[in-house]
């Protein structure tokens, strides 16, 4: 085809290129064949002739002595025209004359022979006018002959050069003729772009191809065979089938023009295309490119103003509010921001619209729920998404609108929604998810994210994460300052509690050293002694603590594991604090297995958690009584301090174990908020875990369980 002709066989092998050498151009008139003198000389050889030929047969016709002159005069007339004609007819007449009539061998003119004479003049005469108007009808038409085998050969030359033109041809050409357009010539381009098929020349254009594409074709050509107006079409395509079985697709710019016989009806329409296809490809990717480049352009400022706009506020909340600003209605018709929870859940915190979209459907997408309600579907793609992979659906199906939920409402909410293209990007911070940025585009706006919007919306979440993570840093940074003023205040404090009655003591004694001259009683000083020691043992405590946590911090906190009994250590502990509890108004109850609960530990730090438990439970009993229980539980060993004190908020207990956490109020409770930090540490180091239950003005629980390993 020329898109005129869809059909997919083999074309028939070229035919031989005809010789384009142009023919010698017609003749003019004809000359007179011969020179004058050959004419002439055989005027003269034939009246010669015919006096030999009237001598011999003179005893037989002696009555007819014009014959054989007769015949000379028309032999040199037709041989050689009016000339010759003239002069066989003169010497005729003096032969005859002379040789023939009486008186014989006279020149002297008889009055009888002068009418034979006159008539045989009068013959010759009009015999010599025939032949040569004879003759030159003859040299005419001879003439006519030779013009006309002059321009058969001329046309059948130009008509030669025209295929030979149609063949090589950069274009694809193709003639039909009749009302069924049957196919008269295919140039070789357009019988292979058909799949050079083994028969094409003599079939209706209805039968060449698919079935669709010829139809469509016939229909054209119907239309230009009917109404003698050409056909001009831009960038029409045509599909047609490849040798290998697949569909390719044409894009011609194509021409088909009526085609008329001699009495100027149409009888053919001829058909001329230009294959355009790599020319609008590539267009289109000119086109394609110039789109991207301009999206890239707008993105890369609208990028440089959220850098500016994202780093204009250090709140979370602010932050999301300003990404939502930014997505809506600028790249996206609808925003939603989830955020990850501390338990791996996610919490719903933004949903926007662009104006004109339905606002009643903000509210359902609202619902609070679990990831579930996000994209339930995504299966495998959420971990993906975690760990910062984005999810892309370009053109939203049915299918598509499934892998987004499996919730029947609100599917139906996705479906009034008419999403064109949704893109989930993860808002990562190093290696921690802080939530998911879902962006939607909506067949109301039409316009819709393909491949290449991808990196623009991944790298928007990824600066808004980057806001994010520096709002966290930041309100971070704010609570260290805060609680290491709040720790320098408290430790400033606790360091000075154990210092004031030493220095009292001090003061007291030295009073008493200057009041009495001699010895002082043993019973004083021993008194003073005791509360120095104490203090003196707090003070120690609170250093040892600062220093624990700096060794934690670093990573340098050993363990030295030796066997231990447990049991042991406990009623230890529990004989050394009876004095502290009964000062504070409590009692200690013990409750140990009479058998030896052994393992593996680090003895020193083992016994720190107790005393740390212990002395918790004292200072926060309220002077009541309390329990301490061991026992061993499925190969562990459980001890648990359970007071009757002031108890613990429900809302404190989650950080009740972190480093410089207090439940209650410094100004009325003493220490440095490491206790508890400390046990957690130096239990889970040993394999152990640590928990507590507590309500508040019910007092505490303190539980720890350590795996029993039987001492090497």
């Amino acid at each position: 085809m020329t898109v005129p002709v869809p059909s997919h066989p083999e074309q028939p092998s070229p035919a031989p290129r005809p010789s384009l050498a142009p023919p010698e151009p017609p003749a003019g008139d004809r000359k007179e064949e011969g020179s004058a003198l050959l004419r002439y000389g055989l005027a003269v050889t034939s009246v010669v002739v015919g006096f030999l030929l009237q001598r011999t047969l003179w005893p037989f016709m002696a009555s007819s002595p014009f014959l054989a002159f007769f015949a000379a005069v028309m032999f040199a007339s037709w041989r050689g025209g009016w000339g010759p004609g003239l002069l066989a007819t003169g010497l005729s007449l003096l032969t005859v004359h002379y040789f023939f009539l009486e008186p014989l061998g006279a020149w002297h003119v008889v009055p009888g022979n002068l009418v034979a004479l006159a008539l045989f003049l009068a013959l010759s005469l009009f015999v010599t006018t025939l032949n040569v108007r004879l003759r030159r009808a003859n040299a005419e038409r001879a003439d006519l002959l030779e013009r006309e085998r002059a321009a058969r050969a001329a046309a059948e030359y130009e008509r030669a050069r025209l295929r030979e033109l149609f063949m090589l041809a950069p274009a694809h050409l193709v003639i039909f003729r009749g009302p069924q357009h049957i196919i008269e010539l295919s140039n070789p381009l357009n019988t292979a772009m058909l799949g050079n098929p083994e028969r094409l020349l003599g079939l209706p254009a209805r039968e060449v191809g698919p079935k669709e594409e010829a139809e469509r074709v016939a229909q054209m050509l119907d239309r230009v065979y009917t109404t003698g107006e050409p056909f001009m079409g831009r960038e029409v395509p045509l599909k047609l089938p490849q040798p290998d079985g697949s569909i390719r697709e044409y894009i011609f710019d194509v021409t088909y023009t009526p085609t008329h016989d001699v009495r100027g009806q149409v009888d053919g329409v001829a058909g001329f295309a230009f294959d355009v296809t790599d020319l609008v490809r590539a267009r289109a990717r000119a086109e394609r490119l110039a789109r991207e480049l301009s999206h890239n352009e707008e993105h890369l400022r609208l990028l440089a103003g959220a850098s500016s706009f994202l780093a204009t506020s250090l709140d979370s909340k602010a932050t999301l509010s300003n990404v939502v600003r930014l997505a809506v209605p600028t790249v996206a018709d609808w925003c939603i921001v989830d955020m990850t929870m501390g338990d791996g859940s996610f919490q719903r915190l933004e949903v926007a619209h662009a104006p004109g979209e339905p606002a009643e459907l903000r509210e359902q997408l609202w619902a609070p729920a679990p990831y579930e309600a996000v994209a339930p579907s995504l299966g495998g793609a959420m971990p993906l998404l975690l760990r910062g992979q984005p999810f892309f659906i370009e053109d939203v199906t049915e299918e598509g609108l499934r892998q987004l939920t499996s919730d029947p409402a609100r599917l139906e909410v996705f479906r009034k929604l008419h999403l064109r293209s949704v893109a989930m990007v993860p808002m990562v911070a190093g290696e921690r998810p802080l939530g998911i940025l879902s962006f939607g585009t909506t067949w109301r706006s039409g316009r819709g994210y393909t491949a290449a919007d991808l990196p623009y919306l991944q790298e928007l979440a990824n600066r808004a994460a980057l806001s994010m993570e520096n709002a966290r840093l930041y309100h971070e940074a704010r609570e260290a300052v805060r609680l290491r003023d709040e720790f320098l205040s408290i430790a400033s404090h606790e360091l000075k509690t154990p210092l004031t009655p030493l220095n009292l003591k001090l003061q007291a004694l030295r009073r008493e050293l200057d009041r009495t001259p001699g010895p002082v009683r043993r019973e004083l000083v021993e008194n003073y002694l005791d509360v120095g020691s104490r203090q003196l043992k707090k003070l120690a405590e609170l250093v040892n603590d600062l220093l624990d946590v700096s060794r934690i911090a670093a990573g340098r906190m050993s363990l030295e594991p030796t066997p231990v009994d447990l049991a042991e250590l406990v009623r230890d502990v529990v004989a050394s604090y009876e004095g502290p509890a009964a000062r504070a108004g409590s009692v200690l109850q013990l409750e140990c297995e009479d058998a030896g609960v052994m393992g593996v530990w680090d003895r020193a730090r083992l016994e720190q958690v107790v005393v740390n438990l212990v002395d918790n439970a004292i200072k926060y009993g309220q002077g009541r009584p309390i329990h301490v229980r061991l026992e061993t539980r499925e190969g562990r060993a459980v001890l648990t301090v359970r007071d009757q004190g002031i108890g613990i908020a429900e809302d404190s207990l989650p950080r009740l174990f972190g480093r410089f956490e207090r439940a209650v109020s410094g100004r009325h409770y003493g220490g440095l908020g490491l206790g508890l930090y400390i046990t957690r540490t130096l239990v889970e180091a040993m394999g152990g875990t640590v928990r507590v239950e507590s309500r508040l003005g019910q007092g505490s629980v303190f539980t720890v369980e350590l795996p029993v390993q039987a001492p090497p």
